[in-house]
């Protein structure tokens, strides 16, 4: 027989605390909707060995705290209808420095072009704002909102052969920008919402390269970003603190809460993960 809704929630709340912490937000806004529908049938029902008002409450605590500290951003400067297809989808409209990119959360920078990518060709500067929105993020991309065939045939009519246009956007490939190319606007804004949202949730596990080299810090540090919800920027302010596996593994919990970017669950995590699945 097919497993209902109704029955994963039934799983879901028999340990409900741990599922807030090990879950995505997605997932815990699924919960949070249910306990809302149901919120009379469930306070009735003699079996349930907490309150599900706090339970509620709590929850409701957690998701908003998840999303705030997301801070999804996006430049008022943009195109009106990037502004509100992604308002919509929860993002602040802010003024982004520069290095920011055009759309930002905590972990990403995104940077948008469109009519403005053809003048690029001319101007180094663009390059050096994408090299300044990389040091600035832990993880930054291009999208552009038009199709490759719109913007090839724009460099035609401007007089740039198909060869510079290569060129160009194999410079951008080899810089660490390769352009993302998505013609429509109100799915360039769906796709740049997933991609924070993906990372943000740290679903999937993000891939960490083996080292190539035998040595013994870039193998840390591949062990450190191995950790849920550790990238490069985290794992070096981890490393600064704690510059050997042995010192991350005798780390307390309120140790590594001290670390920015480091939540009480992600570092009660490291610490179960660093002890042995709790124990020495």
């Amino acid at each position: 027989m097919a497993t209902t809704k109704l029955d994963r929630y039934d799983k879901i709340l028999a340990d409900p605390y741990d599922f807030i912490e090990s879950s995505s937000l997605g997932k815990r806004l699924g919960l949070y909707r249910h306990l809302t529908q149901n919120m009379d049938q469930l306070m009735d029902d003699p079996d349930q060995e907490y309150d599900t008002y706090d339970l509620h409450e709590y929850l409701g605590k957690n998701i908003l705290e998840e999303m705030i500290s997301r801070h999804k951003r996006v430049d008022h400067r943009e195109h009106w209808t990037m502004i509100s297809y992604l308002s919509e989808l929860g993002f602040e409209v802010v003024q982004l420095p520069t290095g920011e990119g055009d759309i930002a959360s905590n972990r990403v920078k995104i940077e948008r072009k469109e009519d403005d990518l053809l003048p690029s060709l001319f101007d180094d500067r663009r390059l050096r704002q994408l090299g300044a929105m990389r040091e600035e993020a832990e993880f930054s991309y291009l999208v552009v909102t038009k199709s490759y065939e719109q913007i090839r045939n724009g460099a035609r009519e401007r007089g740039v052969s198909d060869k510079i246009l290569l060129g160009f956007i194999a410079s951008l490939c080899a810089t660490g920008y390769p352009p993302i190319f998505i013609g429509d606007r109100h799915d360039a804004s769906n796709l740049i919402h997933r991609i924070i949202e993906k990372i943000e949730d740290d679903r999937p596990r993000l891939y960490v390269a083996r080292p190539k080299s035998p040595d013994p810090i870039e193998y840390r540090n591949v062990i450190v970003e191995a950790l849920p919800k550790i990238g490069s920027k985290i794992r070096r302010r981890i490393t600064n603190v704690f510059p050997s596996i042995h010192d991350l593994a005798n780390a307390s919990i309120e140790d590594l809460t001290e670390i920015e970017g480091v939540g009480e669950a992600t570092a009660k995590r490291i610490h179960e993960i660093m002890r042995g699945g709790g124990s020495l």
